[in-house]
């Protein structure tokens, strides 16, 4: 279910990478902005897509169609409605429908999310806006096409349990998490000094106040010497050293080190932790999920790409006659499922 709304003019996140060869016509019929297979995008359409996008998010919508900005938001906008046409067609092809009962729970939710249950304030709100509420059920059917066409390549390229098991295996070490310590320090200038602070420590004195009165150490002086809950490599090596010798709770022995001698304790141990294939078999099929979806995203825009001819009336063509086709900057594995409807 798609369940998060924003205020993006692009409904669809645009994430076939067609590398379709397009070209402005002057063949095209008059009422055309472009063709995809035959299949008219008017002008008129072009016009009531910019209108509805105006309404959803009015900041991001040009408003003077006499103005460069507005000529340029309207070649984007055909090459989106030719994109979203290409992904109809594709949907056709695989057998992929919308079913009504799908849309009207997307409507639902969106009402209980935006508008507290009630109908009557989403009709208000798009009436004032100057959005109808078809508008939204088209949104959202080129949404769930789009979606589950990914969830049609996705299925092409399952990952068993043991490509997983496999993997993990062989990148076992990401899955270690070492050992940490809660270090306190104080450091001074001289080994006297710094042996006779050990002896406060260990008679009971509260090595909090001893740090903030005597330490030289400004990152920690003024935490009462508390270093953190740290992994050994991001001690420098003498301390890290020091620190995973001892025991809970343990003072250590004068040392001297980068910024001068050193009193160190250790108040927690943490112990290194190893995640089981079990413990990461669900994020890890995912990934590879996501991995494998990546790069059969990729054939299927070479197997499809000669598939379709798409002609652009002139001032309608892409922007400095770019290939067409949904957003190429974006990993189809990263936003499957983000469920977004531009809503008012």
């Amino acid at each position: 279910m798609l369940r998060k709304s924003t205020g993006t003019l692009l409904v669809i996140s645009m994430l076939l990478s067609l590398l379709l060869l397009v070209s402005a016509c002057s063949n095209l019929p008059p009422d055309a902005a472009a063709t995809v297979n035959g299949k008219v995008i008017t002008k008129d359409e072009v016009a009531d897509r910019i209108r509805v996008g105006a309404g959803i998010n009015p900041s991001k919508t040009p408003s003077n169609p006499e103005s460069e900005e507005y000529k340029l938001f309207q070649r984007d906008m055909t090459a989106q409605m030719v994109s979203e046409e290409v992904e109809r067609q594709e949907a056709e092809k695989r057998g992929i429908t919308v079913t009504s009962d799908e849309v009207d729970a997307i409507i639902e939710q969106v009402i209980e999310d935006k508008y507290l249950g009630s109908l009557e304030k989403l009709q208000e709100d798009f009436a004032r806006r100057g959005v109808k509420e078809d508008d939204l059920r088209q949104q959202i059917v080129r949404q769930l096409l789009h979606q589950k066409i990914l969830a049609s390549l996705r299925d092409e390229v399952a990952v068993t349990e043991d490509e997983a098991r496999a993997r993990y295996e062989a990148d076992k070490s990401n899955y270690v998490t070492p050992e940490k310590r809660q270090v306190r320090q104080v450091v001074v200038a001289d080994e006297a000094a710094a042996s006779a602070i050990r002896d406060r420590i260990v008679a009971g004195d509260d090595m909090p106040v001893i740090a903030g009165q005597s330490s030289i150490d400004t990152k920690t002086k003024t935490n009462g010497g508390l270093v953190g809950l740290v992994a050994r490599p991001q001690l420098p090596k003498v301390v890290g050293d020091a620190a995973f010798s001892l025991q809970a709770n343990e003072v250590s022995a004068p040392f001297k080190a980068d910024l001068g001698w050193y009193v160190i304790r250790v108040e927690i141990i943490v112990p290194a932790t190893n995640r089981t294939f079990d413990e990461v078999k669900d994020e890890l099929i995912m990934h590879l999920s996501n991995q494998n979806l990546t790069e059969r995203y990729k054939t299927y825009t070479e197997e499809i790409k000669d598939d379709y001819d798409i002609e652009y009336a002139d001032d309608y063509s892409p922007r400095e006659a770019q290939p067409v086709g949904p957003d190429t900057t974006q990993d189809p594995a990263a936003v499957e499922n983000v469920g977004t409807v531009a809503t008012p």
